[in-house]
């Protein structure tokens, strides 16, 4: 009964937009006035097929608020077991630079007798460096 009158309250507001913007063509263009109308006709077919009927009972109703919490609980439970798992192999893997001794035959591009290295303060930028400068590229 109560959801009834939500109901058929939206409908009406849905019906006042509609003439609403029917008289406000002028003032605010045809646009807006369709867009208006548009809003209103979306408020009466959603109290038509019962669209507003089901959220007031989903608001209303303390067992859909129970369920809402469950689904809050479950969430930060899985949140947490992901935060709180921690890898098998605990070892960080080895960066770029670390990688042991370069191959035979490769060009060992090491810090230069004249030149002083420059860190960009980036680790990741400073591997790329490092590799670059370890295939003769500088």
């Amino acid at each position: 009964m109560f959801t009834d009158a939500i109901e058929i309250a939206v409908a009406a507001l849905g019906l006042g937009l509609v003439v609403l913007s029917v008289r406000q063509a002028r003032a605010k263009g045809w646009a807006a006035s369709l867009q208006m109308a548009a809003g209103g006709f979306l408020l009466m077919g959603a109290s038509a097929i019962g669209i507003v009927g089901f959220v007031v009972g989903l608001v209303l109703s303390p067992m859909a608020w129970i369920g809402v919490g469950m689904l809050a609980v479950a969430g930060l439970l899985f949140v947490t077991g992901q935060k709180l798992e921690v890898p098998k192999d605990s070892a960080k893997p080895k960066s770029v630079g670390e990688s042991g001794p370069a191959p035979k035959g490769a060009v060992d591009a090491g810090p230069k007798k004249g030149k002083k290295q420059q860190a960009s303060g980036d680790p990741e930028l400073d591997d790329i460096e490092a590799i670059l400068r370890r295939h003769g590229i500088q």
